[in-house]
């Protein structure tokens, strides 16, 4: 395992401007940081040129800074929206989005790209349908990725800020079952496991780790202390942090370890910046020399 970090970690800044990915890069490899997780759903969100006709020159200077600094994009976050709603505002463009996020994973020579599943609300079989339409709406999302050399992790996701309702995919069994059904047809998807959403559904992080076993591809590492305070730095929050590196040990994991935690950086004035992210460079050498 490599220690890596999101694209997120310098994004939102404490005067409400988004700072530009060029700036995360520099930063981030100034703190140390060689592998970075290309974050596309920020810049689908907040309409980085990214969204724009100029995109190609865009991801290509992105890559070419990526380059300078000596870092390399190992992960991506595609843009991602509740596609089993057929009522979702903006269809067409997040779907260009989508596959936009898999040719640009593909520039950057990104190995897995990671997606959020969608649920079917309307259902009365929620996690038969859901799946279905996952299958179908991924099939040409997986051949898109794949045609850019390029794997898709399908993300566990987490429920209890929309409770009652059930979202799919809060669950290893869900998540399992869909990639292995997306894999009787394509060999390029596996699983991205986020510890935190995990540690919020109350799972166990071992037993569910054990199950995915090899289909593992990509994570997300961040800590919290409720659904108020999340994607937070290790140590800072509830997980049990020996029993994570125990688990990701066990299945032989070959991926990345790779920070989704903006959350302890988003109030940090521009000052401090560069001394937290050297710090979170830290305690992600501390996490992966744990036995």
């Amino acid at each position: 395992m490599r220690l890596s970090t999101s694209t997120n970690i310098v994004f939102n800044r404490p005067d409400g401007h988004k700072a530009p990915i060029q700036h995360s890069i520099r930063l981030c490899a100034q703190a140390g940081y060689r592998v970075m997780d290309m974050n596309f759903h920020d810049c689908t969100t907040f309409r980085f040129p990214f969204t724009s006709d100029d995109w190609r020159p865009w991801i290509y200077d992105v890559k070419e800074t990526a380059e300078q600094c000596g870092v390399e994009f190992s992960q991506a976050h595609s843009s991602f929206y509740n596609f089993c709603d057929p009522n979702a505002p903006d269809r067409e463009f997040l779907d260009r989005m989508v596959l936009r996020s898999m040719e640009c994973a593909g520039i950057l020579n990104v190995k897995w790209i990671v997606i959020h599943a969608g649920t079917d609300f309307a259902s009365s079989r929620p996690v038969r349908d859901s799946m279905r339409k996952n299958i179908e709406y991924l099939k040409p999302v997986i051949e898109c990725a794949g045609e850019h050399g390029v794997g898709l992790a399908i993300e566990n996701l987490w429920e209890l800020k929309i409770s009652p309702l059930r979202r799919y995919t809060t669950t290893a069994e869900e998540v399992v079952e869909l990639v292995d059904e997306l894999r009787l047809l394509y060999p390029n998807v596996g699983v991205c496991w986020d510890i935190e959403h995990a540690n919020i559904m109350h799972l166990s992080q071992s037993a569910c780790l054990d199950l995915i076993g090899e289909r593992l591809k990509a994570t997300h590492i961040s800590d919290n202390t409720g659904i108020k305070n999340d994607h937070i730095l290790p140590f800072n929050g509830e997980t049990d942090w020996s029993e994570i590196m125990r688990a990701l040990r066990k299945i032989d994991y070959q991926g990345d370890f790779t920070y989704e935690a903006h959350q302890s950086t988003n109030r940090i004035p521009d000052g401090l910046l560069l001394p937290l992210l050297r710090y979170s460079v830290e305690v992600g050498n501390y996490l992966l020399s744990m036995e």
